[in-house]
């Protein structure tokens, strides 16, 4: 009777959901609560500081971050900016057991940072607890969206390098992992956009600080509320005061299509202070004080063409892995939404979001030259410094290069035929810079120093090639890349280049007394001449002057000359009265730069032939030389970076229509191209 009472009761026990708890189960590492107590943004220096949020959330409490209530920063309606560099949290962290009550454990536990890249410094990336509880600083990078902190029981990631484990990581625990983990509550960081994810975290243009995130710009609307720009107030009308500046949906702009993918910019992306810090090493200024980009573009690497994209299309989204591809960020396998496609539109209407992305003219300023008289080595290669951000904030954006002249000449320099030619960077040999291999220090025997003194004297014309535009050829056969000479400093009615006012000197004309430059120029210097009104001008030493004997230069019209040896100064005289003339006129005196860019039009315009000979016997190609070498052109296209290449930014036209000419005098435009209206 007793047993049939013990098994019912059983039973009864089984029915109603009674069980036994295995106390070691419950004694286990089941989670662990992790509490997010300060965040800060690292500075290079390493000193931490107040980390920004978006420009809306101050505008509710004031100008400045440190107005924002703390219990505000981070959430969803005042998210943090991404940050440009590390952050570092300061964590909390207790162990639970599988019950979610806390636990008596000992031992390490590694921290995750997700979305995020983790320090490399292995101090910042695990910390031990005590009897259950423990502190720990977080330091991470490349943090968007809404971003949690993992504690996880489970060994540090290795670090390797040349092979091996770098650093010294911790000992792990005899007793084994459990991989046990929990989070802490989300901190909202702004979402990513274009220029979030390419603006180079400090002064080096060669990498984006995203690569191998998987990101997703914009959002659907049936994904919910449309992603919006958040730009902080700027001066719009230029009276010293900030303007509000209102909230723009993100407009992701199709701007040109290629057999491997397409162009995409961000036509609402916000304006970029220029870092003007003795770190940055601007060179020139940009007088607005705003990059000329917004690191808002990016080639779209789809391995085959976009079947049902077309230039001026909008999407709403663009997802895809962030890589590099010759120091050009591009993203790879893709995928994206389309907003609104405008060949279904009349065609009067197709170019209506293009019109509103019109191309940014590249100038010396941007290629990076010094705002001085004096010249220096890498003049002759626009954007050669690794420095240079204004480039890089244009990149895969649709540029215009203005007046640029054609190669003269095609060198092979490849000379033992095995299909390469050898780089060239600039370097100091006895305190000289000057261009020279890229290998430092230099070998003791350079075997490949005769083809790299050959692309150095034509890819920068000098030596042999000194005033002549020399394309190297092997580079334009194996890849189609070919060398554009930029217009020189001067008056920008003389078609050459204002942005740089130190380039030139200028000399106010008198009609009764003669005027000369102060500075003169060596042998060899191409300078360019132009004259507010009808000018006499003489060439010669410190004595010379002009007198009415001399060459006449007619109003307006551009000289450009070579100077001669025993000719280093130009001397003026105005050909009539100038005392009435207001402004007073004067001459602008500039040398040439010679400032070179990569262009490729083999794909836009398969038609024109680049490499020609004025000397051909068929006289009619050779005729179409003539006029490619005597012409100047406009250029519009999308600029990639190519860092192994010299020079190391190409422009890529999209098709015919992106090219036109200013034949020379009494020639026409070479065909196919167009003359510019």
């Amino acid at each position: 009777m007793k047993n049939q009472w013990l098994l019912m009761a059983a039973a009864a026990a089984s029915l109603s959901g009674c069980y036994n708890v295995d106390s070691d189960a419950a004694q286990s590492v089941g989670s662990f609560r992790v509490v997010v107590q300060s965040i800060s943004s690292v500075s290079s220096g390493g000193a931490l500081q107040a980390l920004d949020v978006v420009p809306s959330c101050i505008k509710l409490y004031g100008t400045r971050t440190d107005q924002v209530p703390a219990a505000m920063r981070g959430t969803k309606d005042c998210r943090y900016v991404i940050p440009g560099g590390q952050v570092e949290l300061l964590l909390d962290v207790t162990a639970l057991d599988k019950s979610g009550k806390a636990l008596d454990f000992n031992g390490p536990v590694t921290f995750k940072v997700v979305p995020g890249d983790l320090s490399e410094d292995y101090s910042y990336v695990w910390t031990k607890l005590t009897r259950g509880r423990g502190t720990g600083k977080v330091r991470a990078r490349n943090v968007y969206g809404e971003v949690r902190i993992w504690a996880v029981d489970e060994p540090v990631e290795l670090h390797y390098t040349d092979g091996g484990v770098a650093g010294t990581p911790p000992a792990e625990p005899d007793a084994g992992r459990s991989y046990a983990a929990g989070s802490s509550e989300t901190l909202y960081f702004q979402e990513p956009t274009l220029s979030a994810v390419q603006s180079p975290q400090g002064n080096d243009n060669r990498t984006s600080p995203f690569v191998g995130q998987f990101v997703t710009i914009g959002r659907a609307p049936e994904s919910g509320s449309v992603q919006y720009q958040n730009c902080p107030d700027r001066d719009l009308n230029g009276d010293g005061q900030p303007d509000p500046e209102p909230a723009k949906p993100v407009t992701l702009l199709v701007t040109g299509t290629d057999p491997s993918g397409f162009f995409v910019t961000d036509i609402t992306a916000c304006p970029v202070r220029e870092d003007t810090s003795t770190a940055a090493q601007v060179r020139a200024p940009e007088p607005s004080g705003y990059l000329p980009g917004s690191f808002g573009s990016m080639f779209v690497y789809n391995y085959s063409f976009p079947e049902g994209l077309d230039p001026g299309d909008l999407l709403w989204t663009l997802s895809g892995s962030i890589q590099e591809f010759t120091s050009t960020t591009q993203l790879t396998f893709p995928s994206w939404t389309v907003r609104e496609r405008v060949r279904e539109l009349p065609p009067d209407q197709w170019n209506k979001y293009l019109d509103l992305n019109p191309p940014v003219e590249i100038n010396l300023r941007h290629c990076g030259l010094d705002n001085t008289l004096a010249p220096f080595i890498t003049d002759t290669t626009c954007g050669h410094n690794r420095r240079n951000l204004k480039m890089e904030s244009l990149e895969s954006g649709l540029v215009k290069l203005r007046r640029v002249r054609f190669p003269q000449v095609f060198k092979n320099c490849d000379l033992n035929g095995n299909g390469s030619v050898p780089m060239f960077c600039e370097t100091t040999i006895d305190g000289v810079w000057t261009w020279a291999g890229c290998a430092f220090p230099p070998p003791a025997v350079d075997p490949d120093a005769e083809e790299r003194q050959c692309s150095i004297d034509c890819t920068t014309g000098s030596g042999a090639y000194l005033n002549t535009r020399c394309s190297e050829r092997s580079q334009f056969t194996g890849f189609g890349q070919f060398v554009v000479e930029l217009t020189g400093p001067g008056p920008r009615e003389a078609g050459l280049d204002d942005t740089l006012a130190n380039r030139r000197q200028e000399v106010v004309l008198s009609d009764t007394s003669s005027k000369k430059i102060s500075s003169g120029y060596e042998p060899g210097a191409a300078v360019s001449i132009w004259c507010d009104v009808d000018t006499y001008v003489s060439f010669g030493e410190g004595t010379v002057t002009a007198t009415n004997a001399n060459e006449l230069l007619p109003a307006k019209t551009r000289k450009d000359v070579v100077m001669s040896a025993g000719e280093s100064l130009v001397a003026f005289l105005a050909a009539q009265p100038v005392a009435t003339v207001s402004p007073a006129p004067r001459c602008s005196v500039a040398r040439n730069t010679h400032t070179r860019m990569l262009l490729m039009t083999k794909d836009a315009v398969p038609d024109l032939k680049v490499d020609c000979d004025e000397s051909s016997p068929d006289a009619a190609a050779a005729q179409q030389c003539r006029y490619l070498h005597g012409a100047t052109y406009d250029v519009v296209g999308h600029l990639r970076h190519v860092q192994a290449a010299r020079p190391r930014w190409m422009v890529l036209p999209r098709d015919q229509d992106d090219l036109c000419c200013y034949p020379g005098p009494g020639m026409q435009c070479p065909r196919p191209i167009k003359a510019c209206q």
